[in-house]
């Protein structure tokens, strides 16, 4: 809409003259009924922009309004999300302190299980010792009781073994 500024009409410039008083009396009414159109088409003109204003103000207050309400939905939205991001936070922090503490503590059986397998291991190797040991042993009395059995082979002696065709004769 444009609106086009209107100037006030000049004064009447009012004579003596019997015809000139007329003149000017007649451009005085056809003025004063053009300052009357122009007031009625400038109130007119008014009312329009006061409606189109007032219509204009309803429909920036609904959307305000709808903008608020969807204000507060985003506002409740990112409230509910900075909750959950701090609940996830305190929930990580438990984690990450009990990821600690398992580590720590499988650290320390795994110290403890090495030190275990160390001492395992010098068991083994004194078993392993103890057990050649033992074999030598066992070769040695092996080869007594191999020459013992040779000796008494070789003479009889009242301590040889009998054989046991002879010990049912001395039964009978």
């Amino acid at each position: 809409m444009s609106y086009r500024s209107t100037s006030l009409p000049r004064p009447v410039n009012i004579t003596e003259s019997d015809g000139g008083m007329q003149h000017d009396t007649s451009s005085f009414h056809d003025h004063k009924d053009d300052l009357r159109k122009r007031l009625s088409y400038t109130t007119h003109k008014l009312e329009m922009v006061e409606t189109e204003f007032d219509s204009t103000r309803q429909y920036l207050e609904t959307e305000l309004r709808r903008a608020q309400e969807e204000l507060e939905k985003f506002t409740e939205k990112l409230r509910r999300i900075q909750s959950s991001y701090a609940a996830l936070q305190r929930i990580n922090q438990d984690l990450e302190d009990k990821m600690h503490r398992t580590s720590h503590h499988h650290e320390e059986e795994k110290r403890a299980l090495s030190r275990e397998i160390i001492v395992l291991n010098n068991h083994l190797m004194e078993a392993k010792i103890t057990i050649n040991k033992l074999r030598e042993d066992n070769d040695l009395y092996r080869k007594d009781c191999n020459l013992a059995a040779q000796l008494l082979q070789c003479s009889k002696s009242p301590y040889r073994a009998h054989k046991m065709s002879e010990v049912k004769g001395e039964r009978e």
